[in-house]
């Protein structure tokens, strides 16, 4: 394995302190649409960002399009909830079926960074099982790889975002690279109720640095971590492969929506992307085509580019693109203590226990599920309270006492179904070009 700088300096590309490295956009490579790159990636966020990188450092002609802005976190993010929907995307999808189930405002990203810009951090690993649920549970689809072959990738991008925690008795048991981060009120609450119950609990796994690393900073645990990290500590493609991309010859174009993958009718192979830029239609022709949009926008790109070869939608000779879609189900609970417990005041997934992880016998269900902090911020968690009935005078009273409050959540594993599903839907989006995305559901529980 080569170390970390050999294959990624993106944490030495940026300057000491907030903000990122505008000089790398400025005297970036730009390719003109008439040359053939060797690949254009749609999507700039967890895979497109980090292929991106690793194909720039081959040597490739590498251009990666993302529907969103090239954010520059000093200036675009602020720590406030209100202010801070502009990283969601918005974009208009209509869930359908027999039983739907709304998606949250954070479950997509929109820009340069993806999701990841405003995830919570948490940087969990498979465990061996996870691979054949099949063959050992009877549910969902076996692998058609191993947990071992994945290690040494795990490795890798934990050491180059890099990922804070304790040592890791479950699954696969593993260190991480950095120390785990101290632990606040809920955490040290979670920690304790654990112990009482014979329940292990662990510190972390966090994809925020605990010191500084290259030119990133500390973590100060200001809690926004689902609004942006203003601070570069938590980790995003933005900050940990994007620099290094474009000091290799990369190239980015936000505010970029793909809207068709192109064919080569006489060779059958991708020839390209076209896409919107400023409200002109655009091609950026290509050897190859990779696509990273997300488990909705990947489906909706595909679908969207048909042709006589494809007309069902690109690779969707056997009515395959689409299903099978799998979301996240996060139940939470909470409870009121005598002491000041300030939830916010930490990286939200800071404690977390796998005991429940693996199939029990004992129980009507397969699979099963983590437990780990969450600390809603205060919008998010008058948004919980008023779920419950609460309103008015009574909802004013929880708020006055939400420094008193811990909160926990469950991460639930969902079974592949067929019927759940992307589609696309009569009604176009406010560009009149492309269709909006319609999710059938049913049920999804494990």
């Amino acid at each position: 394995m080569s170390s970390l700088r050999e294959r990624n300096e993106s944490a030495w590309l940026l300057p000491k302190g907030p903000g990122s490295n505008l000089g790398l956009r400025e005297k970036m490579r730009r390719y003109g649409d008439d040359d053939e790159v060797d690949i254009v990636i749609v999507g700039c966020g967890a895979g497109g960002a980090t292929l991106l990188q690793r194909l720039a450092r081959a040597g490739w002609r590498a251009v990666g399009l993302d529907a969103g802005p090239f954010w520059e976190p000093e200036q675009d993010w602020v720590s406030d909830e209100a202010g801070s929907h502009h990283l969601y995307w918005t974009e208009p999808r209509v869930i359908a079926g027999t039983d739907p189930v709304p998606l949250g405002s954070n479950n997509s990203g929109r820009g340069v960074g993806g999701s990841m810009v405003h995830f919570a951090g948490y940087t969990p690993r498979f465990h061996p099982s996870d691979f054949h649920t099949l063959s050992a549970d009877g549910v969902g689809a076996d692998w058609p790889l191993e947990y071992g072959e994945l290690r040494p990738f795990y490795e890798e991008i934990e050491a180059e975002l890099p990922v804070s925690g304790e040592k890791w008795p479950w699954g696969d048991p593993h260190s991480y690279p950095h120390r785990p981060h101290p632990v606040s009120g809920n955490g040290e609450l979670f920690l304790r109720g654990a112990n009482a119950c014979g329940i292990t609990a662990k510190v972390g796994p966090v994809a925020i640095a605990n010191g500084r690393f290259g030119n990133r900073p500390h973590c100060i645990y200001r809690g926004f971590c689902l609004q942006g990290c203003k601070v570069n500590a938590k980790a995003s493609p933005l900050i940990t492969h994007v620099p290094d991309a474009l000091a290799h010859g990369a190239e980015i174009r936000p505010d970029s929506m793909a809207t068709r993958i192109c064919l080569d009718e006489r060779t059958g192979l991708a020839s390209g992307v076209e896409y919107v830029q400023g409200g002109i239609q655009r091609f950026q022709r290509a050897r190859l085509v990779a696509v990273a949009g997300y488990s909705i926008e990947t489906p909706r790109l595909l679908l969207n580019s048909t042709s006589p070869r494809f007309p069902d939608g690109m690779c969707n000779d056997f009515d395959q693109v689409g299903r099978y879609l799998m979301v996240q189900g996060a139940p939470q609970t909470a409870g009121r203590f005598q002491a000041e417990v300030r939830m916010w005041k930490a990286p939200p997934p800071e404690v977390s226990t796998e005991d429940f992880y693996e199939t029990d016998p004992s129980k009507p269900y397969k699979r099963g599920f983590s437990i780990q902090c969450v600390s809603p911020l205060p919008i998010t968690w008058a948004e919980h309270v008023a779920a419950q009935g609460h309103w008015g005078a009574a909802l004013r009273r929880y708020m006055s006492d939400y420094p008193h409050w811990a909160c926990l959540g469950a991460l639930c594993e969902f079974l592949p179904l067929e019927g759940n599903r992307v589609t696309l839907a009569d009604e176009t989006d406010r560009r009149s070009e492309e269709h909006t995305s319609e999710l059938q559901s049913r049920q999804y529980l494990v």
